[in-house]
């Protein structure tokens, strides 16, 4: 790979056109490079040294060691649950690292460091809030061989992000919002040295459009920064790089966290097979779970980051439990498992104890995911190192931006619910009323609430083809529905309307926690969609409002 073009694909690589694309997928049968026949040394999560906890055994409690007095150990018990929530986190590379902040040189000295250019926070940053990096960069350290054919991983050599996400920390400390970006996102690569993937080592790279995984193969943590800087025109303080099989530890620390499919998977690329309903993973499993891609939902990058917020939320979840809090073996071996797969800029380690206590209390409430819009999340185009048109995820260029002011000004991600009018927000009570809001102008989710198999993805998919914008939400969120409803939030009544319009016998219900989201729950007497024409707009003659932008907390996410 002296170029970027591709040096030999096989015949089952994704038919996207992208020559990069075979660094990033699980690769069928896991083929060994030639001549390494040895075992990969593993991460021994036991054999790390861990801070002294208090131990009930036969003869009673122990006394607290010398080196804690009860003041400082109920503080490590507040702190360990922070680290416990951010560690959880990181397991799709979320906000910061894990591990006992009462011992504070012991967790410095397993951190990982590096020095990351571009970093600072922006002459109209708000004071006290901060922007965090997060990324997760496909390397297998720490896996055995083993592990690495289970997972069918692969031995292809150098380093990828796989994933990465803008972490954004209120300026009180006490909300947090994180965004996806999206791996296939279209963007433009500031110009740069070359490392030797682009051709010679050290040639001067002009500035030119590209994925952006590509920014970190091709610069780094470096080039990373200044690429993302550059398309969302946010300022970042801090940087986080995980190893992301290190969770296949974290999770197996855990003693495994749940997952939710509607319908059986049996993915031959990540091999995973899992029946229909909540099912629960081991480390590999969960590895599976999150890089499956083909044979899940509408097969999408998207879709895969849909799936990666709810493990993440999940693990949460189950790190957050009194059975994991309550047991300091499990708990220790989780945050040695999480500090393991870490690197982070030197400022952010010497700064994490503080942060951590101020962000004590956090919880699974107070974290919220948003998408960024999108105008085509499944465009095609010639970029500069093949001729073959490539796969590529384009952004809603004006609702986009909306969204990172949002995060630049340290406002809520999720949109404020209208206040409602003086006429009948019922949108039943005028069956004849013209719709005004066109299905391209809705975002919906679908869930499951029959306990059917499947329902969800089919009615998902009928009004994907109608032109709604769906996301199925998986697992059975409810059963016994037998009719079903079109739950909205304040202000979406026109919205809810023009989907009742499409859906026969579902029954409309206004929620005012759903805030801007629109859901459907699909019920026993779902008998398919019709079409629907919208006539016209507002009286006024103004255009529809776009929809708003997509956003869930954490307990949201939960499996259901």
């Amino acid at each position: 790979m002296a170029d970027g073009h591709d040096s030999g694909r096989g015949a089952t690589d994704p038919p996207d056109g992208d020559p990069l694309e075979r660094y990033f997928r699980p690769r069928p049968g896991g083929r060994a490079a030639a001549g390494d026949g040895d075992d990969i040394e593993g991460v021994t999560i036991e054999g790390m040294p861990a801070p002294r906890v208090p131990v009930e055994g036969p003869r009673g409690p122990r006394r607290p060691g010398r080196g804690l007095s009860p003041r400082a150990a109920m503080s490590a018990r507040r702190q360990k649950r922070f680290l416990t929530l951010t560690g959880a986190a990181s397991v799709f590379v979320l906000l910061t690292s894990g591990g006992a902040w009462a011992f504070q040189n012991y967790v410095t000295g397993m951190l990982d460091k590096v020095s990351v250019d571009g970093l600072g926070r922006g002459k109209d940053a708000p004071k006290g809030a901060m922007t965090i990096l997060v990324a997760g960069v496909d390397r297998r350290d720490g896996l055995t061989r083993e592990q690495q054919r289970a997972a069918k991983l692969g031995h292809q050599p150098g380093e990828r992000s796989d994933t990465m996400m803008l972490v954004h920390v209120s300026r009180d400390h006490d909300k947090v919002s994180i965004v996806n970006l999206p791996r296939d996102s279209y963007v433009t690569i500031p110009a740069h040295k070359s490392n030797g993937s682009e051709g010679a080592k050290g040639a001067q790279i002009p500035s030119r459009p590209g994925k952006l995984t590509w920014a970190y193969q091709f610069g780094g943590p470096d080039l990373t920064v200044n690429t993302i800087k550059r398309a969302t025109g946010v300022s970042i303080d801090h940087y986080v790089e995980v190893n992301f099989y290190g969770f296949v530890h974290m999770v197996d620390a855990l003693g495994g966290v749940d997952v939710c499919t509607e319908q059986a998977v049996d993915d031959p690329k990540s091999g995973l097979k899992l029946p229909p309903g909540k099912s629960h993973v081991d480390g590999l499993k969960a590895l599976a779970y999150s890089r499956a891609r083909y044979t899940l939902a509408d097969g999408s990058d998207l879709g895969r980051i849909d799936r990666q917020q709810q493990f993440m939320a999940s693990m949460m979840k189950q790190a957050l439990s009194t059975k994991t809090l309550g047991d300091p073996v499990k708990s220790t071996r989780f945050l040695n498992a999480a500090l393991k797969s870490l690197r982070v800029d030197p400022k952010l380690a010497d700064n994490l104890p503080k942060l951590a206590d101020q962000m004590k209390n956090l919880s699974t409430d107070n974290l919220t995911f948003a998408k960024i819009p999108l105008s085509n999340p499944g465009a095609n185009v010639v970029l500069w190192n093949t001729p073959t048109p490539q796969s590529v995820v384009q952004w809603d260029e004006g609702r986009a931006r909306d969204l990172f002011t949002r995060i630049r000004r340290d406002q809520p991600v999720a949109e404020q619910p209208e206040k409602p009018s003086a006429k009948p927000t019922n949108p039943a009570e005028k069956p004849g009323d013209q719709l005004t809001v066109p299905p391209g102008d809705i975002s919906v989710r679908v869930l499951n609430a029959i306990g059917t198999p499947g329902l969800a993805t089919k009615a998902g998919g009928q009004l994907r083809r109608l032109g709604f914008g769906v996301t199925v939400v998986p697992g059975v969120a409810r059963r016994g529905l037998q009719t079903t409803q079109i739950q909205y939030g304040p202000g979406k009544a026109d919205s809810a309307k023009t989907l009742a319009a499409a859906i026969p016998g579902a029954r409309l219900k206004e929620i005012p926690s759903l805030g801007t989201r629109v859901q459907v729950l699909v019920g026993a007497n779902w008998d398919g969609v019709r079409r629907v024409e919208v006539k016209g707009g507002s009286p006024t003659g103004s255009q529809s409002p776009k929809p708003g932008i997509e956003t869930g907390t954490a307990t949201q996410k939960l499996c259901g």
